[in-house]
C-alpha cells in the first residue's frame, strides 16, 4: 500500500484513477472558464510511463528534477505569458515540499520563490485533501496574490474520496479563491506516482 502524501490517510491509488480525475477536473476548469494545466504529462517517458528520476524512492513525491521539470514546463511558461508577479501555490505536500531541490550551488533549499524567480506564497500542507484546503481557505488569500495555482486531490485518492466529491470540492475552492480576490485560479492536473 502506498502512503499518501505526508501524513494522511493510505490507501491504493492508481494511475489510472489519477487519469480519471485529471479528465473531469479539466472539464470542471472548462466550465468555469479556468485555465487547466497538464501537469500530468510532463513526467512521462514516450511509452507512457512516468520516469524513475523525476520521484523520491516514495514514487509520489518529486525529486529535485521533477520540481524542476514541473517548473521549467508548465509554471514558468504561464507566468510569462500572464505577467505574473506573485503566486499562491496552494495544495498538499507536493507543492509544499521544493525544499527538496538546492539552490545557490547546493547550499540552501529552494522556496517556491528561488524556482519561479516571482514572489510566490508556500500554501502547500502535507497531508491535505481538498476538504482540508476548504478548511483553511481563509489563510490563503493574500492582497499581493495576483494568480493562484492549485494542485489537491492526491490524497482524496488515497482516502476513497469519490471523484465527484473532490472535484465538487475543488469547485468550492476555485470560487471562495476567485470571488474573495478577484484573481485567476489554475486547476492543475494531479501528478502521476511512480510505481516500479
Amino acid at each position: 500500500m502506498m502512503a499518501g502524501c505526508g501524513a494522511g490517510p493510505t490507501g491504493e491509488t492508481s494511475n489510472i484513477e489519477i487519469r480519471a480525475l485529471n479528465v473531469a477536473l479539466a472539464d470542471k476548469a472548462q466550465q468555469l472558464q479556468l485555465t487547466y494545466m497538464d501537469t500530468y504529462s510532463i513526467l512521462l517517458a514516450k511509452n507512457g510511463q512516468p520516469l524513475v528520476f523525476f520521484y523520491m524512492p516514495d514514487g509520489e513525491h518529486l525529486s529535485e528534477l521533477g520540481y524542476l521539470k514541473w517548473v521549467d514546463a508548465r509554471l514558468l511558461p504561464y507566468i510569462k505569458a500572464n505577467g505574473v508577479t506573485c503566486a499562491g501555490m496552494v495544495g498538499d505536500s507536493i507543492t509544499r515540499r521544493t525544499y527538496v531541490v538546492l539552490v545557490q550551488h547546493g547550499t540552501k533549499e529552494a522556496t517556491w520563490e528561488d524556482l519561479l524567480g516571482i514572489k510566490a506564497y508556500n500554501m502547500g500542507v502535507d497531508g491535505d485533501t481538498s476538504a482540508d484546503v476548504i478548511k483553511r481557505l481563509n489563510t490563503i488569500v493574500q492582497p499581493d496574490i495576483d494568480c493562484y495555482f492549485l494542485m489537491i486531490g492526491n490524497n482524496d485518492l488515497h482516502a476513497g474520496i469519490p471523484i465527484p466529491q473532490i472535484v465538487a470540492n475543488v469547485e468550492t475552492i476555485v470560487q471562495y479563491l476567485k470571488n474573495t480576490s478577484g484573481k485567476p485560479v489554475v486547476i492543475e492536473a494531479v501528478m502521476p506516482l511512480f510505481t516500479p
